[in-house]
């Protein structure tokens, strides 16, 4: 098989595919046109200056362009900071000091950091080359009204959101915790904006973090599924959670899977409600068997001067830090609406910092996140490709930075599938395949016959990598994983 041209050009959709056949002397040709999905790697959620990270947004930007490694990026500071004082507890001096520069700037000068933001994000868009999108992170926390004691729900009714705009809009408003102070209020007002031709999606992120004396923002699934009151406004805008980011991995204790770069036991709510598995359990009562939602990974970086690398620094020394994950996304090309309509749409999956090439089918089709009908007996395939040096099809690098080129090759180590347990109860899930293939390219089948409707599936998938120099060996660590899925069982025939 042939494709030409490959990658499809930027004004195409589809390519054609030739097929020959030769036999003796005799040769006979043909072609069809097929749409080719690749894969494409970003960071989607980190800070600058303009919030709380210690970089400004050229610096970050510049040097992901420069490395060479990421396919997109998207700046995502804290909407309750821009153009406004930092009240986060933990922050240092130079921060504070620095928030309060900005702030009289936008006053008394007009330096409006969220058209920064915009500005910015258009500056460093390459069509084809490097992806940027316009986003923001909303962050009700203990200490802003929705998270306060007197809140409706204590906690539960706050938490952060990461939102992804479709384009970078002239118009799109920003919202803090300020102003909209529970779930709710997000979902509602960025619907709003969605019916304004705002296109966004959010993905709920760090779903364990706790701030110790400065309170929760942990994410309970539970409310966020059965006790949201405009459920229509959260399944506009809803997609997901960002399951690894530097504060750790939020998926695998209530499944059975040894977890790579687990969350510090300083900074986690260690409490069934939070983790991811019980998000998962939540999805799968869904009443209308319609709501997307899948499992993605970014850095969350704040100290370190640029998005996607697997540098260990934090800007709290009692944390001990995380190399930074990343998502991929299944697009024709590497534009922000393709890349944008991959995240609306699922065609996507998180993995721990390196680019590991992976694919779940279900009776033959890729989806992720989704809603599915299918026969009885159920049968999954997992495909998965390991990292290698040089650059991708991209034109990428192989490894980002921190991580040396030379720690590359290596098989994929370990596949599991893991399937909801029913006989446990939520967040209980099982471990239904778990295969050590030790190859490079690996293709694993599996057919359940067991399946029954609102049953979910995931794949976590382990490959062997660099040993990063972390100062606390509880912690450390030579194995990165991918999270793949899930998959939503609606009827079964």
């Amino acid at each position: 098989m042939i494709f030409d041209p490959e990658p499809t050009p930027l004004d195409k959709e589809y390519v054609n595919l030739s097929v020959h056949a030769i036999k003796n002397t005799a040769h006979v040709s043909d072609f069809i046109k097929i749409k080719i999905k690749r894969l494409f790697f970003g960071d989607i959620h980190f800070h600058s200056r303009i919030s709380d990270g210690h970089h400004d947004v050229d610096t970050l930007y510049k040097n992901a362009i420069d490395d060479n490694y990421l396919d997109f990026a998207c700046l995502t500071d804290h909407a309750e900071i821009i153009n406004s004082i930092d009240i986060t507890p933990f922050q240092p001096l130079w921060m504070r000091i620095q928030g309060i520069i900005q702030y009289l700037m936008y006053k008394f000068l007009g330096r409006d950091e969220w058209q920064i933001t915009k500005n910015k994000a258009n500056e460093y868009y390459n069509p084809g080359s490097f992806t940027t999108f316009l986003g923001f992170e909303y962050s009700s926390s203990a200490w802003y009204p929705g998270g306060s004691p007197l809140g409706p729900n204590g906690h539960f009714d706050t938490g952060h959101v990461n939102f992804y705009y479709k384009d970078v809009y002239p118009d799109a408003n920003k919202y803090s915790s300020w102003r909209k102070y529970t779930f709710d209020d997000i979902f509602q007002a960025m619907t709003e904006e969605h019916k304004k031709g705002h296109l966004n999606v959010g993905f709920p992120h760090h779903p364990l973090m706790t701030m110790g004396i400065g309170g929760s923002v942990t994410i309970n699934w539970s409310f966020l599924a059965n006790n949201i009151d405009d459920t229509s406004a959260r399944n506009t805008v809803l997609r997901g959670v960002e399951t690894y980011s530097k504060w750790g991995c939020a998926i695998g204790k209530y499944s059975g899977i040894p977890i790579s770069w687990p969350y510090d036991k300083a900074v986690c709510d260690d409490h069934p409600d939070f983790w991811v598995e019980n998000a998962l359990w939540e999805w799968s009562k869904n009443y209308d068997n319609s709501q997307k939602f899948a499992l993605m990974a970014s850095s969350d970086n704040h100290a370190v001067d640029r998005p996607g690398s697997a540098h260990l620094e934090s800007r709290f020394s009692r944390v001990t830090p995380k190399p930074s994950g990343i998502i991929a996304a299944y697009s024709v090309h590497n534009t922000r609406d393709e890349i944008w309509d991959a995240m609306n749409d699922c065609s996507i999956y998180g993995t721990q910092a390196l680019k590991i090439r992976a694919n779940l089918r279900v009776n033959g089709e890729m989806i992720l996140g989704q809603w599915i009908n299918c026969p009885s007996p159920l049968q999954l395939r997992i495909t998965a490709f390991s990292t290698f040096p040089g650059l991708d099809s991209s034109g990428k690098k192989m490894n980002p930075h921190g991580y040396s080129a030379d720690e590359l090759d290596y098989p994929i180590s370990d596949i599991w599938i893991v399937k909801k347990d029913t006989n446990k109860g939520r967040p209980w899930c099982k471990i239904i395949s778990h295969t050590r293939p030790n190859s490079d390219l690996v293709v694993e089948y599996l057919v359940d016959p067991e399946v029954k409707p609102n049953d979910f599936y995931y794949v976590i998938i382990k490959q062997k990598g660099q040993d990063l120099d972390v100062a606390n060996t509880e912690y450390a660590t030579d194995e990165y994983m991918v999270f793949l899925g899930p998959v939503f069982i609606n009827k079964v025939d």
